[in-house]
């Protein structure tokens, strides 16, 4: 029964790309099946970059699969609540653990700093919309060190 489910749920996530209304939000969701580190696109020196002196890292993620759809973004940042001190991972997608966007430029990030705010990251990304289409974007992602949250704005 859980297989039918996710079978179903990934043919709803496809055919909500291609309905005519608006694409789904991007969101932030906690790292899992589609930021391992077998996704992360090579070389890893171009698809990583670190913010916050080290502190934030970030790494452009091909999952091959949905092949529209198929580019995340893994957010490495701290945890203030983990007792060991270890960091959290956060995934940026279009829509949910399994849409991605159809590019994200990493190269092209903006970071700015606020400091009641802490660190947004500025994300240019093109969505999806048909074999024909897309939507080019920026999605700003706020990272706040002392609370945890990795939000979007």
């Amino acid at each position: 029964m859980r297989h039918i489910l996710t079978v179903a749920f990934i043919a709803i996530s496809i055919s909500a790309v291609h309905a005519d209304g608006p694409l789904a939000d991007a969101s932030v969701e906690q790292c899992g099946g589609q930021a391992r580190v077998d996704t992360v696109v090579e070389p890893w020196s171009d698809a990583t970059r670190t913010f916050a002196n080290g502190k934030i890292r970030i790494a452009l993620l091909d999952t091959a699969e949905p092949a529209c759809c198929s580019a995340h973004l893994a957010i490495l940042a701290p945890d203030p609540n983990d007792e060991l001190g270890l960091r959290q991972c956060k995934t940026l997608s279009d829509g949910g653990e399994f849409m991605g966007f159809q590019a994200i430029d990493i190269a092209r990030i903006k970071s700015s700093y606020n400091a009641a705010k802490d660190l947004l990251l500025s994300v240019p990304v093109e969505r999806y919309i048909d074999g024909i289409q897309s939507n080019k974007a920026v999605i700003g992602v706020r990272i706040n060190q002392a609370t945890g949250a990795v939000t979007i704005e």
